[in-house]
């Protein structure tokens, strides 16, 4: 793949109905989930540090647990759009539905993992996510579960550590600048709190699946170099 960037926004723009699928059909679900959960967890936590509470290691704890479990069908999808597969949409939900436990798993320990690097300074869990980031896009770019996929998904961490981290940290402060903007310029018409919800969802559903979608590109991508690069030292070896 030369220009993934390029490759997504095409894949985007060009299959955006088939998208919107997938968008309504698992990505709005579960944030449904995330909305109800984390709200109920505030409601019910007492708040008694002035840095951060119990409540907001937990929404960090399921934020970080969901972001990485929903990424499957868009991983899929674009995986399956590089490599001319029919019934894209089927195929990707299947695997969402079917293929996505050993992801789930995955999801959960990197998330605790995470979440506890997160709270000892932030660089910990960022390294550690970042380095084991590609292990999910691995195990569904082959159908494998993401123990099998695990040497190669963090080898290709190792490799594209700097970049991985780069992509996150950019992708996620402009999510997160946009969606203050909004909510700003949103409370000046409204102090609705579920039009807040509304519109924090819609634009997580927007968002999310382009950025899951190019980090896809990329990994295919990376994942191709470091085949030839170990083809020609095979040869040369021989």
């Amino acid at each position: 793949m030369e220009k993934p960037l390029k490759f997504t926004w095409e894949i985007y723009t060009g299959k955006f109905e088939k998208i919107l699928v997938l968008m309504l059909t698992t990505t709005l679900p579960l944030l449904m989930v995330h909305s109800y959960v984390t709200n109920y967890i505030y409601a019910i936590t007492p708040n008694d540090s002035a840095i951060y509470s119990v409540a907001d290691i937990y929404y960090g704890l399921i934020t970080l647990l969901l972001y990485l479990y929903a990424q499957i069908p868009y991983i899929r999808f674009i995986y399956n759009e590089y490599k001319g597969v029919e019934n894209n949409l089927r195929n990707s939900i299947y695997h969402f539905l079917v293929n996505g436990f050993t992801v789930f798993v995955f999801a959960c320990i990197v998330s605790i993992i995470s979440t506890v690097g997160f709270m000892f300074l932030i660089l910990p869990g960022l390294v550690f996510l970042a380095l084991v980031f590609p292990v999910p896009y691995i195990s569904v770019f082959d159908g494998k579960s993401v123990w099998k996929s695990f040497k190669e998904g963090f080898r290709i961490g190792k490799k594209k550590f700097f970049k991985i981290m780069l992509i996150v940290i950019l992708a996620g402060s402009a999510e997160l600048l946009f969606g203050i903007f909004v909510t700003y310029q949103l409370f000046n018409v409204t102090s609705s709190f579920a039009a807040q919800i509304i519109t924090q969802m819609t634009l997580n559903i927007i968002i999310y699946p382009f950025v899951i979608m190019m980090l896809t590109s990329y990994i295919l991508k990376w994942r191709e170099a470091l085949e030839t690069l170990e083809v020609k030292a095979n040869t040369n070896d021989g």
